[in-house]
């Protein structure tokens, strides 16, 4: 069973070795900065192995690493009452995202991927001053559950827009580690029941997914001990600096 392994996945032993450590580098960036483990997974693993089996992991990883998180706040309920809306937005965009990604190209989602990265590495690296008007909180928050849902399926990549919302309120940290676990909970469940609708997520990958969590959350804790001793400012631009390079690899396969 276990030399058939390989096969079932569709992959060599070598790629079915790489995957995990491409885990452990993205729960180090999660460890230290609070968030970027599917940011580094999906920048790292296409380099060597399918997006989707990329995509279909961090279905399973991003759940099972966030719900720790989440319930460790001590604000579940709070966080539950306050972000709904931004929840209600992700359930109505996952099946739109998850049908889109069923009749793209691969070489459409690795430009869009490759996009959203480096997008990404430069709104956070500047970042910009934002906020979100109170009046507004709540219409904005459909938008940007929307908009996570959408793109978060086809890439599992949801965290900037669940960020800067964050960042335009002005909460506390306390309180966004609480409600990205739970936007990060929630649009995971969603990616994993659209991806085993949709044949992304097989039993095999499933199974990969629950070992890549274990890999995920022994590099958080290394991540978090890493920041103890080197200026947290530094490592960020340092991992931003990475991933920008990354993207760029990835929006230069999609137009291949």
């Amino acid at each position: 069973m276990i030399e058939e392994l390989p096969q079932l996945l569709g992959l060599t032993w070598i790629q079915l070795t790489l995957i995990p450590f491409a885990f452990v580098i993205g729960g180090i960036s999660k460890g230290a900065l609070g968030f970027g483990l599917p940011f580094v997974t999906v920048s790292i693993i296409p380099l060597f192995a399918p997006l989707e089996v990329a995509l279909a992991v961090n279905a399973v990883v991003l759940p099972i690493s966030n719900f720790m998180q989440f319930t460790q706040s001590g604000l579940v309920r709070p966080t539950i009452d306050r972000y709904g809306i931004v929840v209600a937005g992700v359930i109505i965009g996952v099946p739109i995202g998850a049908y889109l990604l069923s009749t793209m190209d691969i070489h459409v989602i690795e430009l869009i991927l490759g996009i959203f990265v480096m997008c990404f590495v430069f709104v956070t690296l500047f970042n910009p001053s934002m906020k979100v008007p109170p009046q507004k909180e709540k219409q904005l928050g459909l938008g940007v559950g929307l908009s996570a849902g959408v793109i978060g399926t086809m890439t599992t990549v949801n965290g900037p827009f669940f960020i800067m919302y964050l960042l335009g309120l002005h909460i506390d940290r306390r309180e966004m580690l609480a409600a990205l676990g739970l936007l990060f909970i929630v649009s995971g469940l969603c990616f994993t029941a659209f991806f085993s609708l949709f044949g992304i997520l097989t039993i095999e990958r499933a199974l990969l997914g629950i070992v890549c969590a274990l890999f995920a959350m022994a590099g958080m804790r290394v991540g978090d001990w890493i920041v103890r001793f080197i200026d947290r400012e530094f490592f960020r631009k340092l991992v931003l600096c990475g991933l920008f390079v990354l993207g760029f690899n990835i929006f230069l396969r999609g137009l291949g």
